[in-house]
């Protein structure tokens, strides 16, 4: 014995430490899921949204091709606007329940109704290119043409998503006026939007390819093991899965799902935003949209946030922003801003 204590009570001691510190790490990690698990009910709770309705938009019965209505209720009977939100997934994934805790916050903040549609997946056999595109302009058709009983202006509906959600988004914003896009379910309404909120979506195939090529060789994205998703949105035939490109599809089939070529000076204003070290969907692909949108007159606002990833909760953004954004672009000329949408958005900083 030295100094009273052996070596094995030493490391004793030791071992207890450690096993008390790495369940205190345990305890954290799952203190800090329920924490986020809780504050996501607790949005929603407070939002004064109603629970889900679901209706089917096509009325074929497929499980893709319905959409979840959450009314905001306060009592009155006032037409609202409605944001609409479209999942993510790279195509190939996701489901109307999957809505960001974001989009609970706006629609409770701007007292909005809030509507979440599924579409066919790019492994659906059924729905190849531009089929995708076809179900979300038919969901905007049939909240338009069910305006009245949903108790919607279908004069005020905006469109918001994340990553793939955000490129679908942007497609029907963009690409309201293209007949190749529109498909011929629930004739009777245009596909016309009053804004579009997009979070760090893919806008240009190509330069998606090239610049995430560029992320990998500068060492800030470790090289992904799969192929683009693009291939699978585009059923392009297969490549190799050591390398991310789009080289076997063909340039044409590519830009009929860049919503970038469809931009013009009469498109909605557009929210964009998008973390700097996302190695999913690269920054650039944002920063660009915002130049393109910039060039033709197209009022926008591009958030760009350092240490951002691909993910909502970690850009930082007050929602209240988005819904002074949102009310601002659903005033009519001969509208103030309050009587488009209560309370009054908070001052632009």
């Amino acid at each position: 014995m030295e100094n009273g204590i052996s070596k094995n009570t030493l490391t004793g001691i030791f071992i207890i430490a450690l096993i008390i510190f790495m369940t205190s790490c345990d305890l954290m990690d799952s203190s800090k899921r329920s924490f986020e698990s809780v504050a996501v009910e607790d949005v929603i709770a407070n939002s004064n949204l109603s629970e889900a309705v679901e209706y089917d938009y096509t009325a074929d019965g497929h499980e893709r091709h319905k959409l979840d209505f959450y009314s905001y209720n306060d009592g009155s009977d006032i037409k609202r606007p409605a944001l609409v939100w479209i999942h993510g997934g790279a195509w190939i994934a996701g489901d109307k329940r999957l809505i960001d805790s974001m989009a609970y916050q706006i629609a409770g903040l701007g007292r909005y109704d809030l509507i979440s549609i599924n579409y066919r997946l790019a492994n659906d056999e059924s729905a190849p290119w531009p089929e995708i595109i076809y179900d979300v302009n038919a969901a905007i058709r049939w909240i338009k043409l069910n305006s009245a009983k949903l108790g919607i202006d279908p004069d005020k509906i905006v469109l918001a998503g994340e990553s793939a959600g955000a490129h679908l988004a942007a497609m029907a914003a963009y690409g309201a006026g293209a007949p190749e896009l529109q498909g011929e379910l629930n004739p009777g309404a245009d596909t016309d939007v009053r804004a579009a909120v997009l979070f760090y979506g893919p806008y240009n195939m190509s330069s998606l390819v090239v610049q995430k090529n560029s992320a990998i060789r500068s060492g800030m994205c470790e090289k992904p093991e799969y192929t683009s998703p693009v291939i699978d949105l585009l059923d392009c035939p297969e490549t190799t899965r050591e390398k991310y490109n789009i080289d076997t599809c063909e340039l044409k089939k590519i830009r009929t799902a860049d919503p970038s070529a469809y931009i013009d000076k009469s498109d909605p204003p557009a929210y964009l935003a998008h973390g700097e070290h996302d190695c999913v969907v690269p920054w650039g692909q944002s920063r660009a949209l915002h130049d393109e949108l910039d060039d033709v007159g197209v009022r926008n606002v591009f958030v760009s946030v350092k240490g951002g990833e691909h993910s909502v909760s970690t850009l930082g953004i007050e929602p209240q922003n988005i819904v002074a954004f949102i009310n601002e672009s659903l005033v009519d000329e001969k509208e103030s801003v309050t009587d488009a949408a209560e309370p009054k958005p908070p001052t632009k900083q």
